[in-house]
């Protein structure tokens, strides 16, 4: 069957013929063409009909898909490559994949970049040129990308941050774009339990103050003069600081650094841990205790990793379906990452599920694929709204941020997995064509007709005609093949029969 565009419409400019059993009226060439022909004044030489408004319709589709590998809805569990970790590479990204990287079904799923307006958190590329270094590198390649200006600042719900993850999803794991409000991300603070046993040994952070002697173990340090905290300094409110803790505290030392915290409470078990602690304190020791003068060597410590309550894991999401208005940046559509799930906002600490102090968790970017995730509401405690991350933001130093962002969405993806869905916008074009019963009836094969002759060599197609059309070819108006459907099986045509063929072109 062959079919062309409608003459005052040149981009619809279509043929088509059959195949080898089909058969046409009047062919053009050599083979057996079929040609419709409903108004003989727009027929091409009686091979081709010229297709009209009404023979074409257009029509606009979204097709949503899995994003992660072999159509996996689901990323539990997170992998880096050991190689690239130990690498100068890593300094610039992390590369994230769904299973061990040394496996032939590995494959890279999203990379993650840190980005600091002041370059800390990683090595000076010249020890000469203070600041510059991969961090600040990568801030500014994304903030040219999304803001396009290399003066403006990142604004995450109203609050400006200058440090971020960017999460690019590799190109790969998706046809055209990230569909907003189908994602959930869960990132798990280092422990989900409360604190359960006597000491604590690992990443005590020095807030204020030092110990001024050195090399001794202090173990005698009466409750009254060690308090808690919260996070931001402020003390807890009254009759509510150690109310069950009554025993002794031991700060063990090497070096002068602290490298555990022992509570004894001079019980049958001599062990105890104070109470109503939250995550996320200050452990404030009196100077007069270790060594110093008080209050100028007050020392003051907090707990950065392994010291987190079950409220140290947060669900993202983003507020394309909430908001009432699509925000644009340079890199295309803009959303906020707010607390939630699958695009269903919770309120986590605000109501439009921001943190308290730190606007929104980042950016959505469906257009290039990337979320970008706000650091300071990560780094914040629980109490408003974050996971008490810990951003190591040192200078000149390996702050290795990338690969413990990459474990806390591990631990994440154990309780609720990375599901996020791309999508596709299809355009398709619908040709439907019409064989009519007086048409396309005759074939125009040379093995019907004597060749010394010209005679028809089977009568029964003089009387009796019975065709099958099995492909449709699309044709310029020039006759030049454009496109061939071929037909799920050969459709019988005689003079008691009409034949509708929708043929459908995908862009």
């Amino acid at each position: 069957m062959a079919y062309g565009g409608p003459l005052n419409n040149p981009t619809s400019n279509f043929a088509s013929t059959a195949g080898a059993n089909g058969a046409s009226q009047a062919s053009a060439g050599s083979g057996d063409g079929l040609a419709l022909r409903r108004d003989p004044a727009l027929t091409q030489g009686g091979a081709y009909i010229i297709l009209t408004d009404g023979d074409v319709v257009v029509s606009n589709d979204s097709v949503a898909a899995p994003m992660w590998s072999n159509n996996d809805p689901n990323l539990t569990f997170f992998y880096t490559s050991s190689t690239q970790v130990s690498s100068n590479v890593q300094e610039y990204y992390t590369s994230v994949y769904q299973t061990a990287s040394t496996e032939v079904s590995a494959e890279i799923q999203f990379d993650i970049a840190y980005g600091d307006l002041v370059g800390s958190g990683s090595q000076f590329l010249n020890s000469l040129v203070t600041g510059s270094t991969p961090t600040r590198t990568n801030y500014g390649q994304y903030r040219n990308l999304v803001l396009g200006n290399e003066n403006a600042s990142f604004i995450f719900g109203g609050v400006t941050s200058s440090y971020w993850y960017a999460m690019p999803i590799e190109r790969a794991r998706y046809k055209q774009s990230i569909l907003p409000g189908t994602w959930t991300l869960c990132v798990q603070g280092f422990s989900s339990n409360p604190l359960n046993n006597s000491a604590i040994t690992t990443n005590l952070v020095v807030a204020s103050g030092s110990i001024a002697n050195t090399s001794a173990t202090y173990n005698t340090i009466a409750n009254g003069n060690v308090s808690f905290l919260y996070a931001d300094g402020s003390a807890v409110a009254s009759g509510t600081n150690d109310p069950s803790y009554t025993g002794t505290t031991q700060i063990i030392t090497v070096g002068g650094v602290v490298t555990s915290l022992k509570f004894n409470d001079g019980g049958a078990s001599g062990t105890a841990i104070p109470t109503n602690i939250q995550a996320g304190m200050i452990f404030k020791v009196l100077g007069t205790q270790i060594g110093g003068a008080t209050p100028a060597n007050d020392l003051y410590l907090r707990v950065n990793e392994n010291w987190m309550t079950s409220t140290s894991n947060i669900k993202l999401t983003d507020d394309s379906k909430v908001t009432t208005t699509t925000q644009f940046c340079d890199a295309g559509r803009i959303f906020q990452i707010v607390s939630g799930s699958a695009g269903v906002v919770t309120g986590n600490k605000n109501v439009n599920g921001y943190t308290s102090n730190s606007g929104s968790y980042g950016f959505m970017l469906p257009d290039i694929n990337t979320l970008l995730l706000n650091g300071e509401a990560l780094d914040t405690i629980p109490e408003l709204g974050g996971i008490n991350f810990g951003t190591s933001r040192s200078f000149d130093s390996k702050g290795e941020n990338t690969t413990k962002l990459v474990e806390a969405f591990d631990r994440g993806g154990q309780l609720v997995p990375f599901t996020m869905n791309s999508q596709e916008d299809l355009s398709s074009d619908f040709i439907f064509c019409r064989a009519k019963n007086s048409e396309y009836n005759y074939s125009a094969n040379p093995s019907f007709i004597s060749a010394s002759t010209g005679a028809v060599l089977f009568p029964e197609f003089v009387s009796n005609p019975t065709t099958y059309i099995t492909t449709v070819g699309m044709y310029n108006p020039f006759g030049e093949l454009l496109a061939v459907a071929k037909l799920s099986r050969p459709l019988e045509k005689n003079f008691t029969k009409e034949l509708l063929v929708r043929v459908k072109l995908d862009f």
